[in-house]
């Protein structure tokens, strides 16, 4: 029998090693932002950042938490290069960036980010000197 895999929304909060997965939602550098829509099981474009800025690193969301606003938790994740939609990684939290964002009705709601650090599961082998 088939297992069912649980929407992306609904993995583990913390992998092996204790970090915290993160399902990458929108890229670094992209001016588009994209969150996960769970009922469709895809990436739904959310909307265009003001002219002249982008998402300084890849943005996401930490699965199985909720937030202030319902959502699962967001988290900035530092990393060198873009990783894509969906990459599922882990990272180590270092801090956090308390955020209030403004609704489409006026009211202003608590949503916090946080900041982590991808973890590689497999550290690059270092060359030796020889």
């Amino acid at each position: 029998m088939p297992q069912t895999v649980p929407p992306l929304s609904r993995l583990p909060t913390f992998g092996q090693d204790g970090h915290v997965q993160v399902v990458v939602e929108t890229l670094k550098g992209s001016p588009n932002k994209y969150a996960y829509a769970e009922a469709h099981g895809t990436f739904q474009f959310k909307m265009v950042l003001p002219e002249g800025t982008s998402f300084p690193y890849d943005f996401g969301m930490i699965p199985s938490t909720k937030g202030a606003d319902g959502d699962p938790l967001d988290i900035l994740i530092l990393l060198d290069a873009p990783a894509f939609p969906g990459c599922l990684l882990e990272a180590r939290l270092v801090g956090m960036i308390e955020a209030e964002q403004q609704e489409r009705d006026g009211t202003w709601e608590r949503n916090d980010r946080l900041i982590g650090v991808a973890v590689s599961p497999h550290p690059r082998a270092r060359p030796r000197a020889r």
